[in-house]
């Protein structure tokens, strides 16, 4: 019994693990969205994100984050909450992130974000690092990539990264296609983005597993932005 739960709690430090590791972002990919953009806030911005999840075979999580604009880079924190099968786990993150306008419609970026959970010695797990790309061709569409690792403390180091579409498909309202790889698996997420008002924004989408060991999820959110110059 003892075994199987920490197993189980061992399973959510590395869901919770690559969980933060989907960056707070600003009106682009979207914050629970899993490809990051190569944006940041505007000078002096903040904005605050929470978002919960619930994934296939019952395992649901709480996000609360916020990152503001200082300087040349965007920095951030958040808390996330994980419970399944009685089991349950807590984690913090950082995010460091750094974004530059090569052209009108081309940035280039880089993020990192380390991760330390509650109830284990050493706390610290590990951290993300990706670089980032955005490419829009139009004021209504826009590309992402991104390429990097998971640097897990006393584990195997991951692959990370992954494609993301955005197309405004009317007023207010933005379609958000991915295709990416986290956790050792390989999603698909379709998701939409409704501008409610001027500084806020709801988003729910769909992961689904194509190949590998974690599962499919939903995930509803809403961001707010403050704040700038």
């Amino acid at each position: 019994m003892v075994a199987d739960v920490n197993a189980r709690l061992r399973a959510r430090c590395c869901f919770l693990l690559t969980a933060l590791a989907a960056p707070p972002l600003a009106q682009a990919a979207g914050g629970h969205h899993s490809v990051d953009d190569a944006d940041i806030l505007p000078a002096g911005a903040c904005e605050q994100e929470n978002w919960a999840s619930r994934a296939q075979g019952g395992a649901r999580m709480m996000h609360v984050g916020a990152a503001c604009r200082l300087g040349p880079v965007q920095l951030g924190a958040a808390a996330e909450y994980a419970r399944d099968q009685g089991a349950s786990a807590t984690a913090w993150g950082l995010e460091l992130k750094w974004a530059h306008a090569v052209t009108d419609s081309l940035s280039l970026g880089v993020v990192a974000q380390p991760v330390w959970q509650a109830h284990l010695r050493p706390r610290y797990q590990g951290v993300s690092a990706l670089a980032l790309a955005s490419w829009r061709p139009r004021d209504d569409l826009a590309f992402h990539a991104n390429a990097g690792r998971d640097f897990v403390k006393g584990g195997d180091d991951e692959k990370r990264g992954g494609v993301a579409a955005e197309w405004m498909a009317a007023q207010d309202w933005w379609l958000t296609v991915e295709r990416y790889r986290e956790q050792a698996t390989h999603f698909t997420r379709a998701g939409v983005r409704w501008l409610a008002a001027k500084n806020w924004s709801v988003d729910v989408s769909r992961a689904h597993r194509l190949a590998g060991p974690a599962p499919s999820n939903w995930t509803i959110g809403l961001s707010f932005t403050f704040g700038g110059d």
